[in-house]
């Protein structure tokens, strides 16, 4: 856990701005640039849309439920930002397939593996992505959620510094959705998974080839469930220089319904309307995530 009697070192808007603006550096370039194998498995979500969650699902198929692991990361490195982490690229490689993690978009992702991007609810994304970063890096009394929203959720980043940070939620939404990328890419709806994780562990371990029997499945199912890994929460922090960053928090689906104002609620759905309507068609995240729910169930049905 942080500290909180020690300086946060993010005190304002403009501190918060400029630490979401430093480029990569080379070897994150070049990482980006290094063709994936066929096998590869990338999860690349916008942060706090269930990177961790699908990982420890996508790790348990490969391995058989291994649970061997002090903290995830050493399975399930960053692709980019491994070694900022201090995390062995190459530890990935103990198991098959290779798994790594990103919040890149389908676009800026190295070419010729598998991708799994997991979307969330975008009120209940930035709730939990302000969770995940204030009492660690921000008091909650000197940076609010509107600051939050305006520096990690709705800038525009069309003319952004590459990083990992300086994302515009919807941006990273459409790209997914028309990208075409030379490899096999999985949605799935953090709703769903919430609803029935079963349903996305068969999707999920059919997309990685994976020859999944009854044991396995309500292994997997079970060590994926919010009970087992808020009980195991220390394998799957994040440690950075101010504190932990815990991943698993609370599960919950809908808190932005009280949590957000309604200034804000408006402010979000303009964007979508800014953003994805024009693009994908949906007038809100309801519509998406319904036809994702739909493609799921109808995957499941032909076994594909």
């Amino acid at each position: 856990m942080s500290d909180h009697t020690q300086p946060k070192p993010i005190r304002n808007e403009e501190q918060l701005a400029a630490h979401i603006s430093r480029p990569f550096d080379d070897v994150a370039i070049e990482r980006l640039q290094t063709k994936l194998t066929p096998t590869d498995v990338v999860i690349s979500t916008f942060p706090k849309c269930g990177t961790t969650w699908s990982a420890q699902i996508a790790h348990g198929l490969r391995s058989g439920g291994d649970m061997s692991f002090a903290n995830l990361g050493q399975v399930f490195p960053w692709l980019e930002m491994g070694h900022f982490f201090g995390q062995n690229l190459d530890s990935t490689r103990a198991f098959e397939p290779a798994l790594f993690k990103s919040h890149m978009e389908l676009s800026e992702l190295p070419p010729g593996g598998k991708i799994i991007n997991i979307i969330r609810n975008p009120g209940d994304t930035l709730m939990s992505y302000y969770n995940f970063w204030a009492d660690v890096l921000f008091d909650r009394d000197e940076v609010s959620l509107d600051m939050m929203a305006r520096q990690f959720f709705l800038l525009e980043r069309s003319d952004a510094p590459r990083n990992m940070f300086q994302l515009n939620y919807y941006q990273h939404l459409v790209d997914f959705h028309t990208t075409e990328y030379d490899g096999p890419v999985l949605l799935v709806a953090y709703e769903d998974l919430k609803d029935d994780l079963p349903l996305a562990v068969r999707r999920i371990a059919r997309f990685m080839d994976v020859d999944l029997n009854d044991e396995l499945q309500a292994k997997v199912t079970h060590q994926a469930s919010f009970e087992f890994m808020s009980a195991h929460r220390e394998k799957f922090s994040e440690q950075v220089p101010n504190g932990v960053m815990e991943m698993v928090v609370t599960g919950r689906v809908g808190d932005a319904e009280t949590g957000l104002s309604d200034p804000l609620k408006e402010q979000l759905q303009t964007a979508w309307q800014r953003y994805v309507s024009p693009r994908l068609g949906y007038a809100d995240y309801a519509e998406l995530r319904a036809a994702i729910g739909q493609e799921m169930q109808d995957s499941n049905a032909r076994g594909a």
